[in-house]
């Protein structure tokens, strides 16, 4: 209760109405003075799908490009492009998983291959590689080092039927240590081309599919996230534009969405609500065990060492059984510390209207707004700061106003991991603290 019950929940009523309508379809605008610039090439370089031809750690990235048809397009010196081309590594890694280890690693080229040729459906390579192509030149040199992610889209339209015009962006960021397309680190940056440039990187980019609200809803670390969507929810006319849920989860609007989630786990939630619970059971037992003592026949005195003691004793198993599920959420005796608005404004608190990956994260702490700042505009935000090992996040933290400590962002990048967790309408970071706003 000390935590939650210093959320001025007055100035969040207008955060439903406001916030979210502010960061949906919110792209960040082109970086002014920094427009992409043509790099300078000799006028007899090879267009971009001849020079991948000739760089003996993509071949196996040029045979998909053979294998989606889009070679000739790449050759096209009428037009221009920027490739994330995964190098052979990358390739191989991504057809060992795609196989489900029926391709080991370490197997020979010509396997890879066979895969490519003849597994992978030329459907599948088209939506691959028009996820790693942008339609203009990017130099590195052009890309911002500013917070947030620089956002292009790519060539892959994910729903034709809806729009011939919609398209999944990438979200590339420069630092000193290196350059990275969404999470994914570039090796070889640079290589030019008639028509555009190339940039080696280490891992395919898997185009997203699910939307974030389905991450949440299936994780079963996030099971009090969920249950406390759905309070914050308790409000709002299901399916309305006023609730979480429609804008986490809505099929309709999540090409146009773009949010960063720190998601707390099970154990962070459990940790403030068993904080803010204790008080209130063990109030309620002192209350009952004092009158019981009284009613005995004890002194006042003796009535409250008694009272003291039971509460004591029994607070701390009461209080763990009360919070120990996500249907604390629903408990009506917690309905007064845990009302929907301030279980939606702490939660607005967790969401950015921009997307995120880790290594856009500064390496000195930075403050940031969150959804609150669209209804308080002069709210400090949130401060993160992320610690490199080469070009990787080895670390990283994102800290309340009102919290004495940090929040660790739990570092595993990998499909199903915790940290980097990418959907189509923005991407997840599971914490270790949830985090307070005052």
């Amino acid at each position: 209760m000390k935590y939650i019950n210093k959320i001025i929940t007055g100035s969040l009523l207008a955060v439903s109405a406001m916030a979210l309508l502010t960061a949906c379809n919110k792209d960040m605008p082109a970086i002014e003075g920094n427009p992409p610039v043509s790099p300078v090439v000799p006028s007899n370089a090879s267009a971009i799908g001849d020079t991948l031809a000739k760089i003996p750690n993509d071949t196996l990235f040029y045979k998909v490009l053979a294998r989606a048809g889009k070679l000739s397009l790449l050759n096209d010196k009428t037009r221009t492009f920027t490739i994330f081309a995964p190098d052979n590594n990358a390739i191989k890694s991504f057809i060992t998983a795609a196989s489900g280890g029926l391709i080991p690693a370490g197997s020979p080229d010509a396997v890879y291959v066979g895969f490519i040729n003849g597994v992978l459906r030329t459907g599948q390579a088209d939506t691959l590689v028009s996820y790693h192509i942008l339609p203009q030149a990017l130099p590195s040199a052009s890309i911002p080092t500013s917070f947030p992610n620089y956002v292009y889209p790519t060539l892959f339209n994910p729903a034709t039927t809806v729009s011939a015009l919609a398209r999944l962006d990438n979200y590339v960021s420069r630092r000193a240590t290196g350059v990275w397309q969404n999470n994914i680190p570039v090796t070889v940056p640079d290589i030019l081309a008639a028509n555009g440039v190339i940039h080696t990187t280490a891992a395919v980019a898997v185009p997203p599919s699910q939307l974030l609200l389905q991450r949440i809803a299936s994780d079963a670390n996030l099971t009090y996230l969920w249950a406390a969507i759905q309070r914050a929810d308790s409000g709002a006319v299901a399916g309305s534009t006023s609730s979480l849920q429609y804008y986490l989860g809505n099929q309709n609007i999540a090409l146009g969405a773009n949010f960063t989630v720190f998601a707390p786990t099970n154990t962070a939630f459990i940790a403030v609500l068993y904080a803010t619970a204790y008080p209130i059971v063990r109030g309620q037992l002192y209350a009952g065990a004092y009158a019981q003592a009284i009613g005995a026949g004890a002194t006042p005195t003796q009535a409250d060492a008694a009272a003291t003691a039971y509460a004591d004793a029994n607070a701390p198993a009461q209080t763990n059984a009360l919070v120990g599920s996500p249907t604390v959420f629903q408990n009506p005796a917690l309905y007064p510390y845990l009302t929907a608005t301030t279980v939606k404004g702490i939660l607005f608190y967790h969401i950015m209207g921009v997307r995120t990956f880790s290594p856009n994260i500064p390496t000195t702490a930075t403050p940031v707004p969150t959804l609150l700042n669209s209804a308080i505009p002069t709210h400090p935000g949130i401060t993160v700061t992320a610690t490199f090992t080469g070009p990787f996040v080895s670390a990283a933290t994102v800290k309340g106003i009102a919290n004495a400590t940090a929040s660790n962002i739990l570092i595993n990048p990998q499909p199903n991991g915790t940290s980097d967790q990418h959907y189509v309408n923005g991407v997840l970071h599971e914490i270790d603290q949830v985090m307070f706003p005052q």
